[in-house]
């Protein structure tokens, strides 16, 4: 069962079209507070509210203004978050509209990496704002073995199981 998170409100006509790119479920706006679903502000709001158990997902933290040095990446995780995450039982998410640029995706590619080592749960939305934003779901399949995940995890990271 695969899903996607979309920033639209209920649509039935949407619904159907992410049917046919091969999603069984969207999940819209109004879902993200039962979801428990947070976008990342800064290092130390996010480490605040993953200590608290305040939320169920952490969404892009590689979106910072700090600036990546010579030596390593800005990307928003480090072992201790994700140490944090993984005791916690706390995912983190990505959406296909921060990939902005080539910083943005070595910063992804350094938090899957990261994640992978700590065991944290990988999500990753389009974050669609128009049904013609939404994206295939091969197509995604692909950008996340670009993005570093093997094939199991690259399903895993579009399938969302709510409990």
């Amino acid at each position: 069962m695969y899903c996607d998170f979309v920033l639209m409100k209920i649509d039935s006509d949407v619904e159907s079209f992410a049917n046919k790119l091969g999603f069984s479920k969207l999940y819209f706006l109004s879902d993200f507070d039962k979801l428990g679903l947070f976008e990342s502000k800064d290092y130390d709001t996010n480490r605040k509210l993953v200590e608290s158990k305040k939320i169920k997902i952490l969404v892009n933290p590689h979106l910072n203004n700090y600036k990546d040095s010579f030596h390593f990446r800005s990307s928003g995780l480090d072992h201790v978050l994700c140490g944090l995450m993984h005791r916690n039982n706390i995912a983190i998410g990505f959406s296909l509209d921060s990939l902005i640029n080539p910083v943005m995706f070595g910063r992804v590619k350094q938090n899957i990496k990261l994640c992978r080592k700590y065991k944290v749960k990988i999500l990753f939305f389009t974050f669609a704002k128009s049904k013609y934003e939404l994206k295939g779901l091969q197509d995604l399949l692909s950008l996340l073995r670009v993005l570093g995940m093997n094939g199991i995890e690259a399903k895993s990271a579009l399938s969302f199981i709510h409990s």
